[in-house]
């Protein structure tokens, strides 16, 4: 459940699994065990994590189940509370699950963890990635960040960096399996390397990885805007492999706001990343996370936020309302915006954001691009991605799967592009 860098620990966790003798099963009434790797950024997180536990275990009430993930970490008498629980195991022993359940015959493992090894960076790779034409690899674990309203930085701790050559080993394995387009993932990207002190940093990896003969494209889950340096953008520009999208969480367009919830960065600065970005890179797309009705937040703080928007014409922007998150700092905020205008800018801004989301696409109408084929959908029908991140639906064969095709861009719907192939 929850960000790429939890769908990475899960197939990876998975892999552990497979070479400790286990099965997979995709009936919920063969399983001996079901694992549930949790997601706790939102209380909508927290909920749905407690409701597909109780959901396994309405399945299968013979089953054990083993609840890891960041809810689990920081939750961990709540969830031992809930039917079928019979381990709790926090985030940095993910590594070590198989270990903890196969010597715990008894299900008794607490999960507590060793708190001297809280901040070291959990020992888990992948050689394969399950249903995937995209292959995740996480370069990097914690946050040196201390936004006010988050928890993952309370649940995975500070930032801590995956070893160079790790990292590369498992993007060449991947691009040797016919991965053509990997996605590096992590909680704060732009903080690779910072603890070692030796000049390596995000760049040192990019630039490592465009090496890899057969992998076509890299491209970032998500980077902080404060972490975006000319120097990044720079690689950007010069490495083709570089997919030309960011996903940068901007929150709010407002500069008291961002105070408040103690961003590494005021509005000004984030127009004029993006505007440097495009400016280097035509092409480039924006996708972004707004948070609203964070306390405090009036009408005219809403309207700036809105204004960013307009300015930067996201592709996407995840639009969801301020969510209290206990252990932060604010959930003790003064100032808690009613709920019916929190739904009311919610909907508001997400309607602006599609209408904004379109005419950036329009752009692109008639251009043909390469675009990675990622699944069939309706019959006959294929989806894929361009570098930039636009989403195509098009006629072809299935066996085109992980195979970058060039298309046309035809015609733009609410989410997503119609394209053809174009042959020779």
């Amino acid at each position: 459940m929850g960000c790429k860098t939890n769908q990475y620990e899960t197939q990876a966790m998975r892999e552990k699994f497979l070479k400790a003798g286990y099965e997979e099963t995709a009936r919920a009434g063969e399983a001996d065990l079901f694992v549930v790797n949790t997601c706790t950024v939102t209380g909508a997180g927290d909920r749905k994590s407690r409701s597909v536990i109780r959901r396994l275990h309405r399945e299968n009430p013979n089953a054990k189940i083993a609840v890891t993930g960041c809810y689990a970490t920081l939750n961990q008498a709540e969830i031992r509370e809930l039917p079928g629980v019979a381990f709790v195991i926090p985030n940095q022993e993910k590594d070590r699950i198989v270990t903890h359940i196969n010597l715990d015959a008894a299900g008794k493992f607490c999960g507590e963890g060793d708190e001297s090894e809280a901040n070291r960076y959990t020992d888990l790779a992948i050689s394969y990635f399950a249903d995937r034409t995209r292959a995740f690899v996480k370069i990097q674990d914690g946050c040196d960040h201390a936004c006010t309203y988050c928890k993952v930085v309370i649940v995975r701790g500070d930032s801590r960096s995956r070893p160079l050559e790790e990292i590369f080993l498992e993007a060449e394995r991947l691009a040797e399996k016919g991965y053509r387009e990997i996605v590096l993932t992590g909680i704060q990207l732009g903080a690779y390397g910072d603890e070692w002190k030796n000049g390596v940093n995000l760049v040192s990896v990019l630039k490592k990885l465009c090496a890899i003969e057969g992998l076509r494209r890299i491209r970032l889950s998500s980077i902080d805007p404060s972490d975006v340096t000319d120097e990044f953008i720079e690689c950007m520009r010069e490495e083709s492999k570089i997919c030309a999208h960011l996903h940068l969480p901007l929150q709010s367009g407002d500069d008291f706001i961002l105070k408040q919830m103690k961003r590494a960065y005021r509005r000004d600065q984030f127009l004029r990343i993006v505007a440097k970005l495009r400016n280097t890179m035509p092409d480039f797309s924006l996708t972004t996370d707004v948070m609203v009705a964070f306390p405090g937040e009036e009408e005219a703080h809403f309207a700036n936020t809105v204004q960013v928007l307009e300015q930067t014409m996201p592709l996407k922007a995840h639009i969801f309302p301020f969510s209290v998150r206990e252990g932060t700092r604010a959930s003790e905020f003064d100032g808690r915006v009613p709920s019916e205008i929190s739904r009311d800018r919610v909907h508001r801004l997400s309607a602006i954001s599609q209408n904004l989301a379109q005419k950036y696409q329009s752009r692109f109408m008639g251009r043909t691009a390469e675009v990675l084929v990622e699944s069939p959908s309706e019959e006959g029908w294929l989806e894929g991605h361009t570098s930039n991140y636009l989403k195509v639906g098009f006629k072809g064969d299935p066996h085109w799967v992980g195979q970058l095709m060039p298309v046309r861009l035809l015609e733009t719907g609410p989410d997503h592009f119609l394209g053809e192939v174009v042959t020779n």
